[in-house]
């Protein structure tokens, strides 16, 4: 079963999708919506955007575009992503650092999951 051509995967929206998550939790933190160290929301933004780097090797290396083998490839990036934001938040929970920066992290990784998952879905139909 192949997917819809009009509605095929691409690295480059699926990047640009999760860089404007990125980019709007920069941007809430550089206006004040949380008060939080630049230096510690620098590094959990280059942090998560690695994992977005990883999931979009594991995704769209030698993709063929079968359905089934995508299955497989979201629950693959899902697994990889999710053990990525917990170690991540266990890191900064033993490392004593802010609990708003450990909830910033953690509202970071739901929106990035919950969108990801969203355009997957939406794209595997």
């Amino acid at each position: 079963m192949k997917t819809n051509p009009r509605k095929r995967l691409t690295l480059w929206s699926y990047l640009a999708t999760l860089l404007a998550v990125h980019i709007v939790f920069l941007v809430l933190a550089l206006i004040g919506v949380f008060h939080l160290p630049l230096k510690g929301v620098g590094s959990i933004l280059v942090t998560s955007f690695l994992l977005v780097l990883a999931s979009a090797v594991i995704l769209f290396f030698r993709n063929n575009g079968d359905a089934v083998a995508q299955a497989f490839r979201f629950l693959a990036i899902s697994v990889t992503q999710l053990l990525g934001y917990l170690s991540t938040s266990l890191a900064l929970i033993y490392t004593d650092q802010s609990v708003e920066l450990v909830f910033y992290l953690l509202g970071l990784s739901l929106s990035v999951l919950i969108l990801q998952t969203s355009y997957l879905v939406r794209r595997l139909k």
